[in-house]
């Protein structure tokens, strides 16, 4: 058995990743290191792990449904919602996933089609402006029925999972990420009356550029450049039925997830 292993060096010692490795082969697994953001080359592997923050586990999603393995996430700094476990957690967690006593939580993909290309994301695709700053105009419609114009810096397509990413920020919902769903939401949008919409899974999205101001837009998926847009280019965005499965240690419970991450809430006077 192997652990196709993704960590962010940055945030790593080298001796560090030595002692992590030694642990990890103590458990009876080879340990192959992986490049970002590409599938993992690796045979007979069993499990994905990955040491660092959201984005080390999203450079991961492209070996995970590809090869259909689950992801073991040990958060490394900052702020993460998807990593499940402290990195001093790793001899216990090891422990408990040879015993098949970890949880596995699935998470629908989105399908991103545009200039012949069909990406997968777990958190969101992205549509940006690029320079010099101008504004830009997308059509957008759904189930190929009355469309609407979105007008300002950009748009994000975020599924449930990547609701507390920069959907959260450009003031998108927070959606339970068991919820079968996924939204749209505008990035600074100029025409006041649109906000970020809520979606059924089922729902087929189509946006046309209307405008670019003479300067192709920039698109990522999960974070990563992906190409650009221009005027007349079309995106279909729907959900997959790709998955990945996260580990972690029993049920999640999101409120108090948000509570830990985000202060959810708000603080009490007493608090203070």
């Amino acid at each position: 058995m192997k652990a196709a292993v993704f960590c962010n060096r940055t945030k790593i010692t080298s001796v560090t990743l030595d002692l992590l490795t030694r642990e990890i082969e103590s458990h009876g697994l080879g340990v192959h290191y992986c490049v970002d953001g590409s599938p993992c080359q690796v045979e007979d592997a069993t499990v994905i792990i990955t040491f660092g923050g959201d984005g080390t586990v999203l450079k991961a999603v492209p070996t995970a449904y590809t090869r259909d393995l689950p992801i073991m996430s040990f958060r490394v700094g900052s702020v993460g919602f998807l990593a499940s476990f402290e990195i001093n957690m790793l001899h216990a967690v090891l422990e408990l996933f040879l015993q098949n006593a970890l949880q596995s939580s699935e998470r629908a993909l989105m399908k991103v089609n545009f200039k012949d290309e069909v990406h997968y994301s777990l958190n969101d695709f992205v549509i940006e402006r690029s320079s010099p700053s101008r504004t830009v105009t997308f059509t957008v419609s759904i189930d190929g029925q009355s469309s609407y114009p979105v007008v300002g810096d950009g748009i994000i397509f975020s599924t449930n999972t990547g609701s507390t990413a920069y959907s959260m920020a450009a003031g998108g919902a927070l959606v339970d990420p068991e919820a079968h769903c996924f939204q749209i939401t505008p990035i600074c949008p100029h025409n006041p009356f649109v906000g970020s919409l809520v979606l059924s899974s089922s729902r087929r999205i189509r946006l046309e550029v209307a405008q670019d101001k003479g300067f192709p837009m920039e698109t990522y998926v999960d974070g990563i450049f992906s190409g650009k847009l221009s005027k007349g280019d079309t995106v279909e965005v729907q959900m997959s039925k790709k998955k990945v499965r996260l580990l972690r240690e029993g049920n999640m419970d999101f409120v108090a997830l948000l509570k830990k991450k985000l202060a959810f809430g708000g603080r009490l006077k007493d608090d203070i």
